[in-house]
């Protein structure tokens, strides 16, 4: 693994994988399985996604979890599951993106169910005068090619600029 996580919630097992993957009916990405069987959810050690471009550098506040199948606190948005359904269900987010991580004003850092890459999506910049699709359009911020792609390029505070 690139980077280490503490705090993380109880381990998982590949059935609760299964599990997500049959309530959101995708298939996930290999790198992503592994990565949260190793550790599920958690504060990362690097925690800054810096583009490159002229957007500023991103904390990645804290990773999300699966939740066990046995888990009596499922329906918490701690999970990622449970934050896609409440997300979805109010059109915060468009159903083609799974929050699977948070920045430290709320925002998600989200796999593209379509594309297979990771986005960042802003849920505070919300525009009345606009529909639910400009919205989520304007909200959307492509960040890498990969699950994989992205959690490599995760930078400790000391190697970016802020």
């Amino acid at each position: 693994m690139l980077i280490k996580l503490s705090r993380s919630e109880p381990q998982i097992n590949k059935m609760d994988v299964e599990l997500l993957e049959g309530q959101l009916s995708v298939q996930l990405p290999d790198f992503f399985k592994q990565f949260f069987l190793k550790n599920n959810g958690g504060v990362p050690d690097k925690n800054w996604w810096d583009s490159g471009d002229d957007y500023e550098p991103i904390r990645v506040k804290r990773f999300k979890a699966i939740a066990r199948a046995a888990a009596t606190d499922s329906l918490d948005t701690k999970y990622i599951w449970s934050c896609y359904q409440a997300m979805t269900a109010r059109n915060v987010i468009p159903a083609t993106i799974l929050p699977f991580a948070t920045d430290d004003g709320g925002n998600f850092f989200c796999l593209d169910l379509v594309e297979g890459g990771v986005c960042y999506f802003a849920t505070d910049s919300y525009d009345a005068d606009l529909t639910i699709a400009e919205n989520h359009l304007n909200a959307y911020r492509w960040l890498a090619g990969s699950f994989d792609d992205f959690v490599s390029g995760l930078k400790d505070e000391t190697e970016i600029d802020l």
